[in-house]
């Protein structure tokens, strides 16, 4: 409430944000509890209230409002604190999503490049074995004795099929 006076008092924002951090900083709020000891003493210590008589019952009047003031000002500056905590609480789970998230598709993304590797050497070795069928193949035709026939029925899975046309 008290801010948003100073926000509407002062229209632009810096000049209400810096009379708002001006009023919670550390060295005003310790002028004012020095002004309420002060005023404290003056007003209510019947010693220094005897010798200062005039100024004993001002004396209570300020520390009465200044203790008001500070209290006020002891609470707001707190509520702003946990505010802010809050506000970057929520930031810091926001980025431990985005961290856990990349995490996630970080692994996903491993887990794929070993099963492409994995398939990778699959595809390897079953080249290398159909070679190696291929290379057999070829030292078998190469022994037979007749170059001019080189293929055979035993050659063919299914066998050769006759339909006639020899």
């Amino acid at each position: 409430m008290i801010r948003q006076w100073f926000m509407d008092a002062f229209a632009s924002t810096a000049i209400s944000d810096f009379l708002w951090a001006a009023a919670t900083s550390e060295t005003a709020l310790s002028a004012l509890a020095l002004l309420i000891v002060v005023a404290g003493v003056v007003g209510y210590l019947p010693i220094v209230s005897t010798l200062l008589g005039g100024y004993a019952k001002t004396a209570k009047l300020v520390f009465i409002v200044a203790l008001a003031a500070l209290v006020f000002l002891l609470g707001f500056r707190t509520a702003d604190n946990r505010a802010e905590a809050k506000t970057l609480r929520d930031q810091i789970a926001a980025r431990d999503d985005v961290i856990a998230r990349q995490k996630s598709s970080l692994s996903q993304a491993l887990d794929a490049a070993e099963t492409a590797s994995e398939q990778r050497d699959e595809a390897a070795q079953r080249t290398k074995d159909a070679q190696d069928e291929i290379d057999d193949y070829e030292q078998r035709l190469k022994a037979r004795p007749n170059g001019a026939c080189l293929l055979t029925p035993d050659d063919f899975a299914g066998g050769v099929s006759n339909h006639g046309k020899r």
